[in-house]
């Protein structure tokens, strides 16, 4: 019998500025958003760009170093993982939500583009929070989720 696969492969543009914290281990651990384009049909038929959003979360050294370079815009490839989890919310209510894990991230465009005037990418409702919720730290925080 073959085993379960949890893998997730996204290219597209940061939607905020990363932000580093630490867990209460001291390991690095970064979150970021990140958009990725797709295409659909509208009722006309038209084809049209569909933004999708996801919450993307870097543990360890790659997350320090990471930091330090991305910014709102970049166009990044992330290679890893899917993470589910469920919490009751403070109205009594169920609620869940899937994390990437990144296990891998790659600088697609060049910082200097950005820099020197190239056309800067926003997605469709990139004002608005992927989200909506003020989501609970993951109990999984403690301990890094590889």
């Amino acid at each position: 019998m073959a085993g379960d696969l949890n893998r997730v492969i996204l290219v597209g543009r940061l939607t905020r500025d990363p932000e580093l914290r630490h867990l209460p281990s001291g390991t690095p651990v970064l979150e970021m958003g990140v958009a990725v384009n797709g295409r659909q049909q509208d009722d006309a038929g038209s084809w049209v760009d569909k933004p999708n959003f996801f919450d993307v979360k870097v543990y360890g050294n790659q997350a320090e170093m990471l930091s330090q370079h991305l910014t709102k815009g970049r166009r990044i490839g992330i290679d890893g993982r899917l993470d589910w989890r469920s919490w009751e919310a403070q109205d009594g209510g169920k609620r869940s939500k899937v994390d990437v894990v990144a296990q891998s991230v790659q600088f697609l465009d060049s910082r200097g583009d950005q820099e020197q005037g190239a056309a800067q990418y926003v997605p469709a409702g990139a004002t608005a929070s992927a989200g909506g919720d003020d989501f609970p730290p993951s109990p999984a925080d403690d301990d890094i989720p590889f």
